[in-house]
């Protein structure tokens, strides 16, 4: 015979609320401030699922701005500035954690560098083809015969295409 379904079990009922407690204990809020996403629009979100930065990050429970916005948040209460927090984080990170490349320096060279490489690499094609542009060669005696003896059918069919249209 079939055994009968229990109705009420104590212990899966307090897992059951130990698992939802645990997901309301970790609310994205606690740390979601206008200081820390002030901070984080400047740091750039590396989850691989989105081109956001940290401040705008819309992936809920994102695996790269969550925590990120916990570290924002522990380092404000530290008392650090914007631009202390910023710039430890790219030192710990590198330059690949900021939104915008750093106004002076090397990086700002590497983000204007391939610009100026497609420019320049244009001006020395068009400068190379018009230094090894031939000029037409004049025709030979035999092909100008050949041309002149099918000239009737050219202009024929220059004539039919032009009413075509």
């Amino acid at each position: 015979m079939r055994q009968p379904l229990r109705r009420y079990s104590p212990k899966l009922a307090v897992a059951f609320l130990l698992a939802i407690a645990a997901l309301f204990a970790q609310d994205v809020t606690d740390y979601l401030t206008k200081d820390v996403l002030r901070v984080g629009e400047r740091l750039a979100c590396r989850c691989g699922g989105c081109r956001n930065n940290v401040g705008n990050c819309p992936m809920l429970h994102c695996d790269f701005a969550d925590p990120m916005r916990r570290r924002i948040a522990g380092m404000q209460s530290q008392g650090m500035s914007d631009d202390a927090i910023v710039a430890s984080i790219a030192r710990a990170d590198g330059v690949v954690a900021l939104v915008s490349p750093p106004a002076s320096g090397f990086g700002l060279f590497t983000w204007v560098m391939p610009g100026i490489a497609l420019i320049a690499g244009f001006f020395i094609y068009t400068a190379f083809v018009r230094r090894n542009r031939k000029p037409a060669e004049p025709l030979t005696a035999d092909e100008q015969a050949l041309i002149e003896r099918f000239r009737p059918q050219i202009d024929r069919d220059f004539e039919e295409s032009e009413r075509k249209k």
